[in-house]
């Protein structure tokens, strides 16, 4: 299961493709370029969070780096001539097209897993507001501090105890405590 902001980093680099893809639609001659510094980005990560499809993706943008200096697979340069732009671009695409699919593929999990746990606590937090578990933002304190006060006081109450341990035990309790704060921030 990933942290909260270690998904949210790997989201934001799914989030790129489609400037990727204007480079593309542009004709833009670094968009090859492009897509290899995405992919080794996306491998950075996927490698600091311990995914193992970062080697799916180190392979693939070994593959484009092959590609870009005249060697494409066999299945790709029949005619044995060195590749065009057009042809590197399409295999480029290619690329970002299979790799996008590995990256998405690998936080699928824990992404849905968030957002289940986000979904309950934004419940939690309604039914927290309506038993008056949840003080003024006034009461003075640090965010950290009111945020593990309201955390308990949730934990504490009967109705609300077994829903809010089940979430710090879908996410762990950092992450939980992020999603109390965006919950109260709505």
């Amino acid at each position: 299961m990933l942290h909260i902001p270690n998904l949210e980093e790997i989201e934001g680099i799914l989030l790129r493709v489609p400037g990727l893809v204007e480079r593309l639609e542009t004709h833009d001659p670094a968009f090859g370029g492009a897509v290899t510094e995405w992919l080794k980005e996306a491998e950075t990560a996927l490698t600091n969070n311990r995914l193992t499809a970062a080697a799916t993706i180190a392979t693939l943008r070994g593959m484009l780096i092959s590609a870009e200096r005249g060697v494409l697979p066999p299945e790709r340069c029949s005619d044995g001539r060195a590749p065009t732009r057009k042809v590197k671009d399409a295999y480029a695409a290619d690329v970002l097209r299979s790799a996008e699919g590995h990256v998405a593929e690998a936080i699928r999990a824990s992404a849905a897993q968030v957002a289940e746990a986000e979904k309950l606590t934004r419940q939690l937090v309604t039914l927290a507001k309506r038993k008056g578990l949840i003080p003024p933002e006034t009461a003075g304190g640090s965010l950290s501090e009111r945020l593990n006060d309201i955390w308990q006081r949730m934990m504490a109450d009967p109705e609300l105890a077994g829903a809010t341990s089940h979430v710090a035990g879908m996410i762990g309790s950092q992450d939980s405590l992020i999603l109390l704060d965006r919950a109260l921030a709505t």
